[in-house]
């Protein structure tokens, strides 16, 4: 079974003033990131809006991703709101040189199990790359745990799971089971104790698209020890900061002070907004610098 492993950074989708996709601010991303040895980066996954990318954004992005990290391994969500349009996504990342995709359920429509069940088979009967169920219940339907195990025994390129959901109990009946299935955190704020019980294989990390020396040196303690301790009470400190902006609005303030993207937004932002934005800006300056260095 294909594995993945450490810490894979959830890479921000940038764009220009007409919303189209900045592949000149994410190819800088790229190199810049390359520098901290993380394992991989997850294209268009959440952090990366996956929900306003064209065809030809995940072309490019991979492509891009590729060209500029040709030893980094690329997980590329392929979500869509239907068979059709995931089954040409998993397609064009694959030849674009993807190793695995990340496969988010349907949104804005709640569906059931059975549902999820039926649509998740259609794709793996379909697609030819590994795939991780991508777990997003905040923003999607959400899977249950009996679900994931039947679709790991049905279909052996289903290898395995980000979960986001910021619970442990998939990853944990996971590991109770004895399953060699890849086991990945989806959701930063979980990985902490999910490292003390040794119920995960790696992250997708969101914040390590903003301070992936962070989190590699985080994933590296194992879940033990002083650095753990003082590393995940750093990490908590960004994440309640993040708090007030909606996802991933936060990440793009801390990459573009690091000046590893340029800062774009999907909507304008109202004067409330501007001042979070502002606050969190100046906050941030002050603070990877002295926390970090």
């Amino acid at each position: 079974m294909t594995s993945f492993r450490g810490v894979y950074a959830a890479l921000l989708s940038p764009r220009a003033s007409d919303g189209e996709l900045d592949a000149t601010s994410f190819q800088q991303q790229v190199i810049e990131l390359n520098r901290f040895s993380l394992r991989g980066y997850a294209i268009n996954g959440a952090t990366g809006e996956f929900t306003i990318s064209s065809d030809e954004d995940i072309d490019v992005l991979v492509r891009t991703a590729r060209q500029e990290a040709p030893q980094a391994e690329i997980l590329c969500g392929i979500g869509a709101g239907d068979l059709r349009l995931t089954v040409r996504r998993a397609g064009i990342a694959q030849l674009a040189g993807a190793h695995g995709v990340l496969l988010p359920m349907p949104s804005f429509f709640p569906y059931r199990e059975d549902d999820l069940t039926a649509y998740i088979s259609a794709v793996a009967s379909s697609v030819e790359l590994p795939i991780l169920l991508y777990n997003l219940p905040q923003f999607t339907s959400g899977l249950s745990v009996d679900t994931i195990l039947s679709l790991f025994a049905k279909h052996s390129n289903i290898i395995g799971i980000k979960d986001s959901s910021g619970s442990l109990d998939i990853v944990r009946a996971m590991t109770k089971a004895g399953l060699p299935h890849v086991r990945m955190i989806g959701n930063d704020s979980a990985l902490p104790e999910a490292l003390v019980e040794g119920v995960c294989d790696g992250v997708v990390s969101g914040v390590a698209c903003a301070l992936p020396e962070l989190m590699a040196s985080l994933f590296a303690t194992g879940g033990h020890g002083d650095a753990f301790a003082r590393k995940t009470g750093q990490l908590q400190e960004f994440i309640d900061h993040l708090g007030p902006l909606p996802t991933p609005w936060g990440l793009k303030v801390a990459s573009a002070v690091r000046h590893f993207t340029r800062e774009s937004y999907p909507l304008p932002l109202s004067p409330e907004r501007e001042a979070e934005v502002a606050e969190l800006r100046g906050w941030f300056m002050g603070w990877y610098k002295r926390t970090l260095s």
